[in-house]
This record gives structure tokens, sequence and C-alpha cells, in this order.
């Protein structure tokens, strides 16, 4: 069951998928056509060995799916498996800058992404594919090289006024060491 996770992720280095398990999600709604958990998100801390820092809705990413496909670090899902979030460090060894990393590892169209924020410190992308919606977001580290600390997270297209706020603090509450 991977969806979007595919058209950016692997695009950015970032996308994973397939339209059926888009249609497959579509077609079961989860409890009151809602991502279950998304009332309560029941939010954490989530650390890791690498000194990543984010804030996780624990309330609805219940399931650890396995490891992250991009990187080290983990991937987790809602009970319905509607929404996944991956939690991942990976090098920049080729000592990328945000815009240099989007500009070659994008695979999908410009034109896919309603939403695209790049600084010196980190990048931001976000779109609609196949019914979900996906945002990924790297933090940079200080030195030009050194790992990079990132958020991957798709959910259904028809809850994104529910996830703009959890969205929005998961994105803001990303931290790594400055390695």
């Amino acid at each position: 069951m991977r969806t979007v996770l595919g058209a950016v992720v692997a695009g950015l280095g970032l996308a994973f998928g397939g339209a059926a398990v888009a249609q497959e999600r579509a077609a079961d709604p989860g409890v009151g056509g809602r991502t279950a958990g998304l009332e309560r998100p029941g939010w954490t801390v989530f650390t890791d060995a690498a000194g990543t820092r984010v804030d996780v809705p624990a309330g609805i990413f219940t399931e650890q799916v396995g490891p992250a496909r991009r990187g080290e670090g983990v991937e987790l899902q809602s009970t319905d498996g509607r929404a996944r979030l991956m939690v991942y460090v990976e090098p920049n060894d080729e000592a990328f800058t945000p815009e240099r990393f989007v500009r070659t590892n994008l695979k999908v169209p410009a034109g896919a992404l309603d939403y695209r924020r790049i600084t010196d410190r980190f990048f931001a992308v976000s779109g609609v594919n196949e019914g979900e919606i996906f945002y990924s977001r790297c933090n940079f580290p200080a030195r030009a090289s050194g790992r990079m600390h990132c958020i991957y997270v798709a959910y259904p297209q028809v809850e994104e006024k529910a996830w703009d706020d959890i969205v929005t603090r998961i994105s803001l509450t990303l931290r790594g060491s400055r390695n």
C-alpha cells in the first residue's frame, strides 16, 4: 500500500506509489469518511539518534510501517492506512543547496506543485497526486555537507482543511542537529 509517497518522494528522491492505493483508499473512507485519529491528534515529540526532533500526532500515526523509503528513519501510518508520515535523515554528500537539491531531484513537473518554499536552510514542497496531498520538507545542515532532516506527509485531499494545522505544526517543529 504505497501511494503518492511516490510522485514526490521518488521524484525528490521522493516517490513511491500507485493509483491502485489511491483508488483503494478513496473506496474505503474509514470511520465517518475521515482518517482515523484526526479528531484527536495526541501530540508527542519524536526524536531519533541522528538528532531529529519533530512534533508528531501520535493519535493519528499509530502504526509503524517500517523503515523510511529514503535515508534512515521510520514510516508511520494511520490505523486505516489513509495517511502516512515519514521522518528521516539523509546525507547531503553533494553539498547541495536546498534550491539545487529540488532542481536536481524533483521528478514531478514543477506545475504539479501547489506550494514551493525554498530558503538557504530548507525546502518545503506540496501538491496533489491521485487524490492525495503530499507535503515534504528537508532542513539542511549548517555546513555545506552533512545530514538533512526531513519529513514527508501524505493524506486524503478531501481532508485538506482538517490537516492544515497538523501539517503546519509538524513542519514548523522539525529540527535536527546542525552538523
